[in-house]
């Protein structure tokens, strides 16, 4: 005997599939402005790196040579020359705890005066 609500059953399922589907590319449609946005910053960011180095040379009469040690200095600060800048683990100054180089204040105190250079600002 045939089930007098196959139909809608069917239907609902077909409708449940679209808008999973509508819903995935809804979620690729945003992951992929986000990626063009940051290739922008990274773009616009090249460019400033550049033409600060461009005045730096002309200004001071630094080299490449001095550049490229430079660079490879501070890349083995964390003890890895993976070509990034990792922050390091650091103490509270407070409590004296482990503090993660992501968070601006002391999860386990509270402290927030955690800014040791230009760059923990950011």
């Amino acid at each position: 005997m045939l089930d007098p609500f196959y139909g809608f059953s069917s239907l609902r399922h077909a409708v449940q599939a679209d808008a999973s589907a509508s819903r995935s590319r809804n979620a690729a449609d945003r992951a992929a402005r986000s990626v063009r946005s940051l290739e922008d910053k990274l773009d616009k960011l090249t460019l400033v790196c550049l033409a600060m180095w461009s005045l730096m040379q002309d200004k001071t009469g630094v080299t490449e040579d001095e550049l490229l040690e430079r660079l490879k200095m501070l890349d083995l600060m964390d003890g890895v020359a993976d070509g990034k800048a990792t922050r390091t683990v650091a103490k509270c100054p407070k409590c004296n705890r482990t503090m993660s180089p992501r968070h601006k204040k002391c999860l386990y105190c509270g402290y927030s005066n955690l800014v040791q250079s230009a760059f923990d600002a950011i």
